[in-house]
C-alpha cells in the first residue's frame, strides 16, 4: 500500500527532528516487509536463485542482527488467503501494462532468475510469487546461521513460524497465539505490542500513518482516554520506521545540507567518471512525530482543547490522508496531501464535526458536503464567492467551478458528488482496517441496500461502488 508522498514531506518539514540518519533508540526486534524485497529482482542483474536470496533477503536480514543488535527479526509476506478482497483493485492497476503470464501450480521455477521485463512479468503472477516465497522460506533460516539468543520469525501463510538455534540444530515452533493476517505491511503493529521497541523496515508511505494510528490507540487505552502522559498506566510501544529519505522543499533544507550538495556537485565536475547517486535512508521516530502532530492540531484550534476529539487526532489525520488517495481509496482530483496539510487551520473545526468519535468513522454526508466542500472552496478560493453567513457545500462549490473560468481540463477533472461520497465510505473502511488489521471488515457490507464502505463486486471483481 502507499499514500500521497507529499504527506510525509509535509510531516518532515514540520518536524525535521523526527527524521534522522541515526536510529533514535535501541530496538529489541526488527520487522522487514518481505513483500517489498520480493519485488526488487528486476534491475539487479542476478543470475542464480542463490544470488537472489543472498542479495534480497540473507544479507539484508543479517544486517539487522549485526548493525542494530536486535535478537529477533520478523520477515513478513502477504497471506493471500486473508488479504482483503478490495486489494485486487490495486493489483489490477499495477499489472495492466504487463502481458498476462500463465504459470501452472505444478510448473517449477526456471533454473535461473528471470531479469528485466521478464522478471516484472513473472513476479506479477501470484503462482510464481508464491513459489519464490516458498524458496526463500525453505532456505533463508538455514543460511542465516542464527546464534544463541537470536531468532527469525516468518509471518506468511497461517500462523507465524519462529526459527531458533537449540542443541546445535535449527529448531522451529508455530506461534499459534498469533492469528493469520493478510497484507505484510499491516502485520508490524502486533510485534510492536510484543517487543515494545520495534524497528520497521518498510519503504511504503502507509507504514507511517498506520504506526501513528497504532500509537494513538495504545495511548487511548493506557490513559483510559485522557491522552495525558501523567495518566499512562504503562509505556506505549515505540516504533521507528526505516525508509527511503524523504526529500523536502528546498526552502526547508539547512544551509549545511545545501553547502554539502554544492561541494559534491563541484567534485563530480572535476572527476572524469561521475559517481552514481546512491539511495539514502532515514529513520522516522513515530512517538516524536505523534507528539508534534498533536501540537500542530492544537495550534490550528487556537489552543482550544477539543476534549471530545483529543483521543482521535491521528484518526482524523488518517481520514484526510485517505481522501488524498491510498490503495483502497481514490484521491480527490486536483488536491494533494501537501495542500490539505496547509489547509489544516481552516479544516480542523469542520473535520471534527465530520468525525464520529463513538463510531471512529466519518459521517458520510457531513464529510462529503462540508469537509470536502471546504477543501475545494479553499483550493479554488479565487473562483468562489464567500458568504460569511453560509458555508459552501460541495455541491454548490462544484456547480460554481464548472461554470468558472478554470481551464476545460481542470473542470473536466472535478469529481462528482457520488465519487466523493464513495471515497468517504472507502476511508471509513480504511480507518477500521488500519486501526484493527486483525478484524478486517468485509468491504462488501451493505446497509439498506447501500454499500457501507463504497465497494461493490462486478464480474467477480471488487471495485468502487459508484463505478460498478
Amino acid at each position: 500500500m502507499t499514500i500521497d508522498s507529499s504527506w510525509i514531506a509535509s510531516f518532515k518539514e514540520e518536524t525535521p527532528e523526527a527524521f534522522t540518519k541515526h536510529i533514535p533508540f535501541q530496538p529489541k526486534a526488527a520487522f522487514c516487509d518481505g513483500q517489498i524485497r520480493l519485488m526488487r529482482g528486476s534491475a539487479q542483474g542476478l543470475l542464480t536463485w542463490d544470488d537472489y536470496i543472498w542479495q534480497q533477503f540473507q544479507s539484508h536480514v543479517k544486517r539487522f542482527y549485526q548493525n542494530h543488535g536486535v535478537s529477533v527479526v520478523i520477515l513478513a509476506f502477504d497471506d493471500y488467503e486473508h488479504v482483503p478482497e478490495a486489494k485486487c483493485m490495486t493489483q489490477q492497476k499495477r499489472r495492466r501494462h504487463l502481458p498476462k503470464l500463465e504459470i501452472l501450480e505444478r510448473e517449477p521455477l526456471p533454473p535461473v532468475c528471470p531479469s528485466g521485463d521478464r522478471w516484472a512479468q513473472c513476479i506479477a503472477n501470484r503462482t510464481f510469487k508464491s513459489k519464490v516465497i516458498a524458496l526463500v522460506i525453505r532456505n533463508l533460516p538455514k543460511l542465516l546461521n542464527l546464534q544463541a539468543g537470536q531468532s527469525l520469525i516468518i509471518d506468511y501463510a497461517g500462523c507465524p513460524t519462529e526459527f531458533y538455534p537449540a542443541d546445535q540444530h535449527l529448531q522451529y515452533r508455530t506461534l499459534d497465539h498469533l492469528a493469520p493476517l493478510g497484507e505484510a505491511d499491516v502485520k508490524f503493529t502486533r510485534y510492536a505490542d510484543i517487543y515494545k521497541d520495534l524497528l520497521v523496515d518498510s519503504v511504503d508511505g502507509d507504514s507511517v500513518p498506520i504506526a501513528l494510528l497504532h500509537h494513538e490507540n495504545k495511548m487511548r487505552s493506557l490513559t483510559m482516554g485522557s491522552m495525558r502522559t501523567a495518566d499512562l498506566l504503562g509505556a506505549p510501544p515505540r516504533i521507528c520506521i526505516y525508509r527511503i529519505t524523504t526529500r523536502v522543499d528546498e526552502s526547508h533544507e539547512t544551509k549545511k545540507t545545501k553547502e554539502n550538495e554544492k561541494t559534491e556537485k563541484e567534485n563530480e565536475k572535476n572527476e572524469k567518471t561521475p559517481k552514481l547517486t546512491r539511495r539514502t535512508f532515514e529513520y522516522v521516530n513515530i512517538p516524536m512525530l505523534y507528539e508534534a502532530l498533536r501540537t500542530v492540531f492544537a495550534q490550528c484550534m487556537g489552543r482550544v482543547e477539543a476534549v471530545s476529539h483529543t483521543a482521535h487526532i491521528m484518526a482524523m489525520f488518517l481520514s484526510l490522508i485517505g481522501l488524498t488517495g491510498t490503495d483502497f481509496s481514490r484521491h480527490m482530483p486536483q488536491i494533494s496531501g501537501k495542500s490539505v496539510y496547509g489547509y489544516l487551520p481552516d479544516l480542523c473545526s469542520v473535520l471534527m464535526k465530520s468525525y464520529d468519535t463513538e463510531e471512529g468513522q466519518l459521517d458520510v454526508d457531513d464529510a462529503t458536503d462540508c469537509l470536502v466542500g471546504r477543501i475545494y472552496a479553499i483550493k479554488f478560493g479565487s473562483h468562489i464567492k464567500r458568504d460569511p453567513k453560509t458555508r459552501p457545500t460541495l455541491r454548490t462549490v462544484l456547480n460554481t467551478l464548472r461554470l468558472s473560468t478554470l481551464s476545460q481540463r481542470t473542470r473536466d477533472s472535478l469529481p462528482s458528488m457520488n465519487q466523493i461520497a464513495c471515497t468517504v465510505r472507502n476511508v471509513n473502511w480504511l480507518l477500521r482496517y488500519w486501526g484493527k488489521p486483525e478484524e478486517v471488515p468485509d468491504p462488501l457490507t451493505t446497509e439498506e441496500g447501500v454499500s457501507k464502505f463504497g465497494f461493490a463486486k462486478k464480474r467477480g471483481l471488487v471495485m468502487y461502488a459508484d463505478t460498478a
